[in-house]
């Protein structure tokens, strides 16, 4: 036990450490704040919520040392708290009475990770509102002087373009991407511990991904506020409905690889079709309108039930 406390107590110290790196900055700093929720996950995954919640306090603690208050606060929102909260849920479970393990769905946490990060989104929203003039305009100013930087070159039309296409989901974006890489550090400490024989859960599979249904109602609500309120409210409903939208994508993707999975070439054209995720919003939105269509209309199920069908006739 003092062992496996010793080591999740310098997994968080890690994980605070390679999330102060883009402060250092150190080269390669943003890669590394990408992987910060990561030691928490292998710890989480392999030793136990107690363990994960230890790495996760020693994280925000090693944080505030490095970078002070604020920076052990955002560490310990972004990084800490959802890798503790999907590490928990992950790891509880039901038996049957014939003595079967039930594990908590993959599903609801996605759900209540989505939840978590768009309430947090808006909350950050709602906070700047009695600040600034407009978080519309305050997005569009930091995109400016973002864009300046990185690219000096840009004549000032070229720029307000940019920035004009840009900020009207930007937030949106920007939350979206914070769930997918949680997701993607989740991923990538059970594909280790699977590896190494060290995982505590099973491995779901992606095709057996399920929404719960009351999922649907909080992106529902927030997309409606969007198109009917205005000024910060609209935008602040618009871009956490983003964010709300993301268990749909996994969901599509699961519709995806179900559909493929049963065709002979099926890797290569899995393969094609991510790298065709990799550069097109458009692919990104068709594979989120899936997974609704999924949720709503359970096609795989359909589907299932008349390939069933025609084989029985």
């Amino acid at each position: 036990m003092q062992k496996n406390m010793i080591i999740a107590v310098g997994g968080g110290g890690l994980s605070a450490a390679a999330s102060m790196a883009f402060l250092a900055g150190t080269p390669g700093a943003l890669i590394f704040a990408y992987l910060a929720a990561l030691p928490i996950f292998l710890i989480g995954f392999s030793l136990g919520p107690v363990a994960a919640t230890a790495a996760g306090i020693s994280g925000f603690v090693i944080a505030g040392l490095l970078g002070g208050a604020l920076a052990a606060g955002m560490y310990g929102l972004v990084h800490a708290l959802p890798a503790w909260l999907v590490s928990r849920q992950s790891l509880l479970q039901t038996q049957t009475p014939d003595g079967h393990t039930v594990w908590y769905p993959v599903g609801s946490i996605l759900g209540s990770l989505s939840l978590f990060c768009a309430g947090f989104m808006g909350g950050v929203g709602l906070f700047l509102m009695g600040r600034v003039d407009s978080l519309r305009g305050l997005v569009a100013e930091y995109l400016n002087e973002a864009f300046g930087f990185m690219a000096p070159a840009m004549t000032s039309v070229e720029l307000e373009g940019v920035v004009n296409m840009l900020v009207s989901m930007f937030p949106g974006a920007m939350g979206a991407s914070w769930v997918l890489m949680l997701v993607v550090n989740a991923l990538l400490a059970q594909a280790v511990l699977v590896r190494m024989g060290k995982n505590i859960r099973p491995s779901p599979r992606l095709t057996d991904l399920v929404l719960p249904q009351w999922l649907a109602w909080p992106m529902v609500i927030m997309a409606a506020v969007g198109l009917l309120a205005s000024g910060d409210i609209r935008y602040i409903a618009q871009n956490t409905a983003i964010v709300l939208a993301i268990p749909y994508f996994f969901l599509g993707l699961s519709v995806i690889h179900w559909a493929v999975r049963r065709l002979t070439f099926a890797t290569p054209l899995l393969v094609g079709f991510y790298l065709v995720l990799l550069i097109s919003g458009w692919a990104l939105l068709f594979v989120a309108a899936l997974g609704m269509a999924e949720q709503w209309a359970g096609l795989r199920n359909r589907f299932s039930t008349n390939d069933h069908d025609q084989t029985t006739n």
